[in-house]
């Protein structure tokens, strides 16, 4: 296997995306294509995956967006013909629970270059371009999906109520696992801890959501700094309590003191 430069393989990528641009624009069968995830907010980085939906025709949309089934290893003879001129494939993925309505989603890896593509084959008839996307041809007009309607204040206050009630209770459990010293464990949660707090910022904030990547986690490996980021969690969430109530949101009073019985054994743990 020869390897290539980081940058080499971004340049891949771009023309990989240019060849899938120029067939599938001059197929009959496909009458309208944009780009979803980070192309379609300008945020592509070297690595970024290709997401790519097609709206196929009425005439060919019931063979080529048949699902054989929700989720599998394999995807059908005639879709596979069209993901395999752009190269060999890897393995591929298909998972219809990612499509749009009557749509499939199948993600592949090609061999020789290690890309990666979502393919997203949408039917005509219920195709809506979604926002925000990258739009790559449109022959016939489809409509933009409708906006995602504002939450209401009571779906926040409920949400909220609803992510604090889960926040504590996973603290706790993570902090069990500190006490067992399973690192892996409590790292990823407290990583989607702090993915809660972001939330009900937002929440608390009234703002729509918009996706964010990357970790906001630093590595802790020793009990000492975990049971320190756990303190700084519960004084932010605490912090973040009066808003919610405020919001019109259900909290109980925070529960550390009652969590201090758990971590006391994972301090005795570093101290021995």
């Amino acid at each position: 296997m020869t390897h290539v430069s980081l940058q080499t393989y971004t340049e891949n990528r771009e023309q990989l995306l240019a060849k899938i641009i120029a067939t599938i624009s001059g197929d009959d069968r496909f009458v309208a294509a944009w780009l979803t995830g980070s192309y379609s907010r300008s945020n592509q980085d070297a690595l970024s995956d290709i997401d790519i939906s097609i709206v196929v025709n009425d005439e060919h949309s019931d063979l080529l967006c048949y699902r054989a089934s929700q989720v599998s290893a394999q995807t059908t003879p005639e879709r596979l013909e069209i993901f395999t001129r752009f190269g060999e494939i890897a393995f591929l993925h298909e998972n219809n629970n990612n499509a749009p309505e009557g749509g499939t989603f199948t993600n592949t890896i090609y061999a020789q270059t290690a890309l990666i593509i979502d393919w997203i084959m949408i039917p005509q008839k219920t195709a809506r371009r979604s926002s925000p996307s990258q739009l790559l041809f449109d022959r016939v007009g489809i409509p933009e999906a409708n906006p995602i309607a504002p939450e209401t204040l009571e779906q926040r206050a409920e949400k909220a109520s609803e992510i604090t009630a889960f926040f504590w209770m996973m603290m706790a459990m993570t902090v069990k696992y500190l006490v067992r010293q399973d690192t892996v464990f409590v790292i990823t949660w407290l990583e989607e801890l702090h993915k809660m707090l972001r939330e009900l910022r937002r929440l608390v904030a009234d703002e729509p959501f918009r996706y964010k990547g990357g970790s906001l986690t630093s590595i802790s490996p020793d009990c000492e700094s975990q049971v320190a980021a756990i303190y700084q969690l519960a004084k932010e969430m605490e912090e973040l309590m009066p808003e919610i109530v405020a919001l019109g949101g259900f909290v109980r009073p925070s529960p550390i003191p009652t969590l201090e019985i758990l971590l006391y054994f994972a301090k005795e743990k570093w101290v021995l």
